[in-house]
């Protein structure tokens, strides 16, 4: 009994262009020619394809389309697509520029490591919810500082602060703990208020050459 014919085409892997004409997250649909090739990304495709992308494909043995990089796209924006736990190095500088604005985002944390950080700016502006600062040595020069919070909590060592004019406003109540307190002025201290009353458990002395109540 005689057996039929069985062709096999053997399937040469071959590179062709094309415009996507669907892409739905990390499928893609390539019109080539008069076909329609359903595509994937190679790993070394980082610019995520959008539909009107010319791209460039590898047709693989098995039939498989892969898209391996975009040729030509209209204006639009980029989407560098990474897989995960992905590590940008170089063994020396690397800058990053952007002629407008720069945004760095992440849904988790942002680590920053170095050995010296440099950051300048004409403003700045910061909105965080809890902060935990440790630091061996600190500098502060500043022109004018402004702070705005509900609750401060300041832990010092030694504390020196050198003010060439100074005013505290305070809507509520101030108070002030120590062990000693040393108030010296070189012309006049002036004391107003609507009420005043002064606590001593031992002893309380006023030194002065003339002293006038009234």
């Amino acid at each position: 009994m005689a057996q039929p014919a069985i062709f096999n085409e053997a399937l040469d892997a071959r590179l062709v262009s094309g415009v996507v004409i669907h892409a739905d997250k990390d499928r893609f649909k390539v019109l080539a020619g008069n076909r329609a090739y359903s595509s994937c990304l190679a790993a070394s495709c980082l610019l995520t394809p959008r539909e009107q992308d010319t791209v460039l494909a590898a047709l693989l043995e098995d039939g498989t389309s892969v898209i391996l990089s975009v040729l030509f796209r209209q204006e639009a924006p980029a989407h560098l697509r990474l897989p995960e736990n992905s590590t940008f190095h170089c063994e020396k500088s690397l800058t990053l520029r952007s002629g407008s604005s720069l945004a760095l985002q992440s849904a988790e944390a942002l680590s920053l490591a170095s050995e010296e950080l440099d950051v300048s700016a004409r403003a700045a502006s910061a909105k965080i919810l809890k902060v935990h600062t440790v630091c061996d040595t600190a500098e502060l020069c500043c022109r004018a500082l402004t702070s705005l919070g509900q609750t401060a909590l300041s832990v010092f060592h030694s504390f020196t602060q050198c003010l060439g004019e100074s005013r505290k406003m305070v809507e509520g109540t101030d108070e002030t703990r120590c062990a000693s307190s040393t108030l010296l002025a070189e012309e006049n201290a002036t004391v107003m208020s609507t009420n005043s009353l002064t606590l001593v458990k031992e002893t309380s002395r006023t030194d002065a050459k003339l002293i006038q109540l009234g």
